[in-house]
């Protein structure tokens, strides 16, 4: 049974030869009036079947795991396969500053997901205009996700039952919703990723054909998420 990974908040897509390398810019603080952001991997808690390595870690509600500097692995999503991307149209950061330059080595992030097989989309954010990416995974049985923390410390480990939906997100704390909400545009933490300097004051371009996300977890259904606006949008590289 498939299983889905949906991707909310500040994510960039680098592109690889058959395969996408997920990048979520380290947002904790961005300074310049801009809210902080936190990466986290959220699931539902009837999904979760066991977890391990999290004992240490401060956590607000159990189906939240908050990420450190880290790298994310999700069971076979890993593996070289086939990775269709035909339905996967985002903003583009380089047509917003043409100086925009990724070394993965190098880049500022708090979390990095390697892409090689499954079909990945793009959606707008439940009742918002954010964009929004998901990928669904042909697999069968329970789903493991491994955490490796850049710092060496040791592995943790979530297992999610078979068909679950998992979110990936790197997102300000709080809910916007307000047509009139003030607030200094998120999109500005994405300039921490590119090796040359570069300045993205202005909105990405969004494809006006993408259709909303329809998704189960608690991410979209508990009440709203923040980064429901277009500035809060995945986005695409290089």
């Amino acid at each position: 049974m498939p299983y889905k990974v949906q991707f909310s908040g500040l994510v960039c897509f680098y592109r690889l030869q058959g395969a996408r390398l997920a990048l979520l810019p380290d947002g904790r603080n961005p300074g310049n009036g801009i809210d902080p952001h936190y990466a986290s991997i959220v699931i539902h808690e009837d999904w979760i079947e066991d977890e391990s390595g999290w004992e240490g870690v401060q956590r607000d509600e159990g189906g939240v795991f908050p990420l450190e500097p880290c790298e994310v692995v999700f069971e076979g999503a890993d593996t070289a396969g086939d990775l269709d991307v035909s339905e996967h149209a985002l903003p583009q950061l380089r047509q917003i500053d043409p100086n925009f330059e990724i070394d993965p080595a190098t880049a500022a992030t708090i979390a990095r997901v390697n892409i090689r097989q499954g079909k990945l989309t793009s959606h707008l954010m439940p009742q918002g205009t954010a964009v929004v990416s998901q990928l669904e995974v042909p697999h069968d049985g329970s789903i493991t996700i491994t955490v490796k923390p850049d710092d060496g410390s040791p592995q943790r480990s979530i297992r999610a039952r078979a068909g679950a939906e998992i979110a990936i997100t790197n997102m300000a704390r709080g809910v916007y919703r307000g047509e009139d909400t003030e607030h200094t545009s998120h999109f500005k933490i994405y300039e921490i990723l590119s090796k040359n300097p570069v300045s993205l004051n202005e909105l990405p371009a969004v494809n006006n054909q993408l259709t909303e996300l329809d998704s189960r977890n608690p991410v979209f259904t508990g009440g709203g998420p923040i980064g429901i606006y277009l500035e809060c949008s995945n986005t695409g590289c290089c």
